[in-house]
């Protein structure tokens, strides 16, 4: 055997260092290893090297990372692949079989079956104190890492700090709270809103109302802004009478409005909300998209088929699951710095409900 077939990969000298200091009890169980830079002078490789050496201990259960503090040695005793090896998944919403829903863990069990990792499923019905007994609950199980579809992130911040006293890492999907850092991925509300009321404005609507759903959440307030300012920036500032923000809507004052041709237009914070316009104003007599146009946001299954196929702007969810997930193992790894917020594309998909003026 040549010299050349026996050098190993530089990597696995700091794995076997870290191995051999483990087999030789120098290192037990929760003590700190080396930092990566001390790995760099102790072994003279470089910190890409040391990093990808930690990240397969990680992943191999033998060490584990705590954010700002370092990495330790994992109880060796645990059967860590056993209970590492899951990834859980927490919804709270209105119907576990909605097709959004399932894109987006279609787009999570995807990056899980590269990492071998495996999917646990917990639906909570858009309950807010259920989805905190919920998540209290699984933190003192073992898990990779936790995704959290909230029913209400704002609300969640209680649970969100005990979740980082446990020292587990997570991900927030589609919503996040104010005023509180997390990992967190979402589409570009924003810029899709704004798209879509740009788009509204450039088929002649001037008089272009918005209709909100659940106006607490950041996506909401994300797409009310895109909405807010691209009527502003076409020089027309909305007026409050045309702003549907609570979760009843008033449809004798909508039906008024469009009647007198106060309102040509309304976009819609999400399809939810747009096929449930559609459905009452098609029972009042109002042709769609003839008397109003009907702008949506999502993109779910059930547009394409509505009583008048509606416009939207799309949002992809599978990609949202995947990146999603992704985010999260670079967390686990500790391989992202800080916090971060990542916004995924949007595109604007129209069809029959609406109209040019």
């Amino acid at each position: 055997m040549s010299k050349k077939d026996t050098i190993l990969p530089k990597y696995q000298l700091v794995k076997d260092y870290v191995l051999l200091q483990i087999e030789k009890n120098e290192l037990g169980k929760d003590d700190r290893i080396p930092s990566e830079s001390e790995f760099s002078k102790l072994l003279g490789v470089s910190s890409i090297t040391v990093r990808k050496a930690l990240t397969e201990l990680v992943n191999e259960g033998v060490i584990y990372r705590v954010r700002g503090k370092g990495s330790f040695v994992a109880n060796q005793e645990a059967s860590v692949n056993k209970t590492s090896n899951y990834v859980t998944f927490i919804i709270s919403g209105n119907e576990m079989y909605d097709s959004s829903y399932m894109q987006i863990i279609k787009g999570v069990q995807s990056f899980l079956n590269q990492q071998g990792c495996k999917l646990i499923i917990e639906f909570v019905e858009n309950d807010v104190e259920q989805e905190r007994e919920l998540i209290l609950k699984l933190i003192q199980s073992e898990n990779r890492g936790l995704l959290i579809y909230s029913a209400n992130p704002d609300a969640a911040k209680e649970y969100l700090n005990e979740i980082r006293k446990k020292s587990i890492p997570f991900v927030m999907l589609d919503r996040f709270p104010s005023g509180y850092p997390v990992n967190c991925i979402t589409c570009n509300n924003h810029d899709g809103a704004y798209a879509a009321v740009e788009y509204l404005i450039a088929q002649g609507h001037r008089n272009i109302g918005f209709a909100a759903y659940d106006f607490h959440l950041s996506t909401e307030n994300e797409r009310y802004n895109g909405y807010r300012n691209a009527m502003v920036n076409a020089s027309r500032t909305p007026d409050d009478d045309i702003l549907y923000l609570q979760r009843d809507l008033d449809y004798s004052k909508l039906l008024s409005q469009i009647q007198k041709g106060e309102l040509t237009a309304l976009f819609c914070v999400n399809d939810r909300r747009a096929l449930e316009v559609i459905e009452q104003l098609t029972l009042q007599g109002i042709k769609i998209p003839e008397q109003i146009s009907i702008m949506g946001f999502d993109d779910i299954e059930s547009s394409k088929f509505a009583k008048v196929s509606l416009s939207t702007v799309k949002q992809h969810f599978d990609v949202l699951g995947y990146e999603g997930t992704k985010l999260l193992f670079e967390s686990i790894n500790n391989t992202s710095q800080g916090y971060k917020k990542v916004l995924l594309s949007t595109n604007l998909v129209i069809r029959k409900s609406i109209s040019t003026i």
